[in-house]
């Protein structure tokens, strides 16, 4: 079993910036090759995070031999075909999320991982942030849960530049954008990985001059409860978690992809869960537990991540289309 992972990256954008960091400081990690459309971006960006080499030929860098991974994190609209061709060259892929807004789609993925022996991961950084599994880890003490709420939301750098009438990418129903596919993504897999499959999806949003969503609130029925989730693009809202049960809550504050604290108030008593001081980077969490499943080939973990990427890219499709799941 090799003890290194060799990853190529797709895409310069800030999100990209984070995760060489990330590789960077994580053992068992080396970036050895990055891809971009525009060269002088590409060579610009593979030098400053001292990445060796920088390619504009995507089929070239699939094409080395000592690269095992591929990282995605191009626009949404791209996730597909790029992941597809990286695992039909036999590597593993991690995509930024969301790996698909179309459960057909993340099907797609898991059958061509399959198909060629490798494996492909959503990048959802809450799923691996010690505070929230702190909190999944202590949800069974509530007892029955009788409502949660879930949100993620703030105002985009992007969007005073779409007010003008620029087209910015986070903005562009042409790539799959918007709040939901992009903020509102995490409320659903925090959503799914708590709960499970909804029984019901019901969306209302909040659109603007293009079509694109840019703020909304979903309601994911579940068989004695209704969980509520909240996102938004064109503005700040109070992000964060709330889970009610017969003995008490559940609750966090803060940006939902970092999950900065955790609470529990149980039978009159209150934990305070605080398990990330001085964590400077939160993709660490996330890339260190794909390194260890790609290493150790743990097929379990990836058969539970593919049940949960092809779950909650049908809620995605299901919210657009206003069906009932």
């Amino acid at each position: 079993m090799p003890k290194q992972l060799t990853i190529g990256s797709v895409g310069t954008s800030a999100i990209m910036k984070l995760m060489q960091q990330a590789i960077a400081a994580t053992p068992g990690v080396t970036a050895q090759a990055a891809y971009s459309r525009d060269e002088t971006r590409g060579r610009e960006f593979a030098q400053a995070a001292g990445i060796p080499e920088h390619y504009t030929d995507y089929e070239a860098m699939l094409t080395r031999e000592d690269i095992d991974a591929v990282y995605i994190a191009s626009p949404n609209r791209f996730h597909l075909e790029q992941a597809v061709r990286a695992m039909e060259h036999k590597k593993h892929v991690i995509l930024e999320k969301p790996a698909a807004v179309r459960k057909g789609d993340a099907e797609r993925l898991v059958q061509t991982a399959e198909k060629h022996g490798v494996f492909c991961f959503e990048a959802i950084s809450t799923l691996f942030m010690p505070n929230y599994l702190a909190l999944k880890e202590r949800l069974p003490q509530l007892g029955r849960v009788r409502r949660a709420e879930i949100a993620y939301g703030q105002y985009s750098s992007k969007y005073d530049a779409y007010l003008r009438g620029e087209n910015p990418n986070i903005f562009n129903p042409e790539m799959e954008a918007g709040a939901l596919n992009d903020m509102g993504v995490y409320c659903v897999h925090t959503a799914v990985d708590l709960f499970g499959p909804p029984e019901t999806v019901d969306w209302r949003g909040e659109y603007g001059p293009n079509g694109i969503d840019l703020a909304g609130q979903l309601a994911l029925g579940y068989r004695n409860f209704t969980c509520q989730l909240r996102t938004a693009k064109n503005k700040d809202i109070d992000s964060g978690c709330r889970i009610e049960g017969e003995r008490g809550l559940l609750c966090s504050h803060g940006a939902l992809n970092e999950f900065p604290n955790a609470r529990l108030e149980l039978d009159g008593t209150q934990e305070d869960i605080q398990l990330q001081r001085n964590v400077q980077n939160r993709l660490i969490f996330e890339l260190a537990r794909f390194r260890d499943a790609i290493l150790e080939r743990d097929r379990a973990f990836f058969q539970k991540m593919a049940r949960q990427s092809v779950t909650t890219a049908a809620i995605l499709e299901a919210a657009r289309a206003g069906l009932q799941k």
